[in-house]
């Protein structure tokens, strides 16, 4: 692969730094869209209240697994084609998506458009290519957390989206993303130039290119940081679990509907900005980032608790509580966890390590639900969040036990 040197610009434009916002608070927003309403689709299709969780859990590694897989292929083909038309690619394959998933009218067209929109979704890898090819080193930084910012937003807004607009229809959410996402495209064909002139992509595009299995070794090449890895992925499981069955409980145990469930994801959003933005710093001056990463551990098991509990005291307060807990615990263990991930890599490694550990994340996303959803269909709502709780005990007891690396506990203490 012939080396590309580093771009000279000293900024993104205005316009295509709008653009690659909008298009990633689109990406993330379709993560979360069809949650609020999903049980409610998938009700019509599946009569069997006693296998409807399992198809929704299927539905959610469908479009995680995509994902996971398109990242790098996406990636790639951006590195070879420039990042202009994988991105107009991408949100023509998120619009048909949303539109092919709003249509229905049998369950294998569900999954075609969700799978459809998974595949697409690896859309981001080009938007941080864009936004390295147009910004300088001294502002990228800078950049890439606009973005962050904005994909944290989609996940949020997007479910309270799905319960709004569910009140017109139930695939009424759907209609709206992708004609959205179809003016968006629009929009970036006249706004959007070229970030990677042909003298600067990559001649040689080969199969290990697009293997995103490759992308496992990087977190596991280094012991401690392996160790660290495991405990994020017995984190990231409960979490995928609840994001696929957390409407079902509340369907289940209250008799909520969708506009009552999104006031629910709502309420994590909001947790999650107030742990992340306010509570964090000053958590990691009294605690460091060990500290906050059991910290967070121990209130997402409060919340899970609270969950599994539901079933024999149904009240609304205790859902709002379970979500404030493990909302605010997920928040500020995330942050702390990738820190100590970071310092526990050598700074040669530090790309192949985040991305690596971001790769069995994705995959935990697989898992998540596949199991979460088996286990509510067989054993119900108790059972499923109390295997939860299992899990991130299991986190608290693996992060706990192991011993910092020297490098790490002097820039910590």
């Amino acid at each position: 692969m012939n080396q590309i040197p580093d771009a000279p610009p000293t900024a993104a434009p205005k316009a295509p730094l709008l653009f690659m916002l909008i298009t990633a608070f689109l990406f993330a927003m379709g993560i979360g869209l069809v949650f609020p309403v999903l049980p409610f689709i998938v009700a019509s299709y599946v009569p069997n209240v006693g296998q409807q969780a399992a198809v929704i859990g299927l539905l959610g590694a469908a479009y995680a697994l995509c994902s996971f897989f398109s990242s790098p292929v996406l990636g790639a083909l951006s590195d070879a084609y420039g990042r202009r038309p994988v991105l107009m690619l991408s949100l023509l394959g998120s619009g048909i998506g949303y539109l092919v998933f709003g249509l229905g009218g049998s369950l294998w067209v569900l999954f075609l458009g969700r799978i459809i929109d998974g595949l697409c979704a690896g859309g981001l890898s080009a938007i941080f290519g864009y936004v390295a090819d147009t910004t300088s080193e001294e502002d990228r930084g800078k950049v890439f957390g606009q973005i962050g910012a904005t994909v944290g937003a989609g996940f949020i807004i997007g479910p309270a989206i799905g319960g709004l607009a569910s009140h017109i229809s139930l695939n009424a959410p759907m209609f709206l993303a992708a004609g959205v996402s179809i003016l968006n495209l629009l929009w970036g064909a006249f706004i959007l130039p070229e970030s990677l002139p042909p003298e600067r992509r990559s001649k040689h595009l080969n199969a290990s290119h697009l293997n995103p299995l490759r992308q496992l070794a990087g977190a596991l090449a280094y012991p401690v940081v392996r160790h660290l890895v495991y405990v994020s992925v017995l984190f990231t499981l409960p979490f995928s679990i609840m994001q696929i069955a957390l409407s079902l409980l509340g369907r289940d145990t209250l008799g909520w509907g969708p506009a009552q469930m999104s006031t629910v994801f709502i309420a994590v959003g909001c947790c999650d900005i107030v742990a992340q933005g306010f509570l964090l710093p000053y958590l990691l001056k009294a605690l460091k980032e060990r500290g906050v990463a059991q910290l967070g551990l121990l209130l997402g098991v409060v919340g899970v608790v609270c969950m599994a509990l539901l079933p024999l005291l149904p009240y609304a307060g205790l859902l709002y509580v379970s979500v404030v807990f493990f909302a605010v615990g997920e928040g500020i263990f995330n942050a702390a966890q990738g820190t100590l991930i970071s310092l526990a890599a050598p700074a040669e490694a530090q790309g192949q390590v985040q991305g690596g550990a971001q790769a069995f994340g994705s995959l935990a996303q697989v898992v998540g639900p596949l199991s979460g959803g088996a286990l509510y269909s067989r054993f119900g709502p108790a059972a499923t969040f109390g295997a939860g709780v299992v899990l991130v005990l299991a986190a608290f007891s693996l992060l706990t036990s192991q011993k910092p690396i020297k490098a790490a506990e002097a820039q910590l203490s």
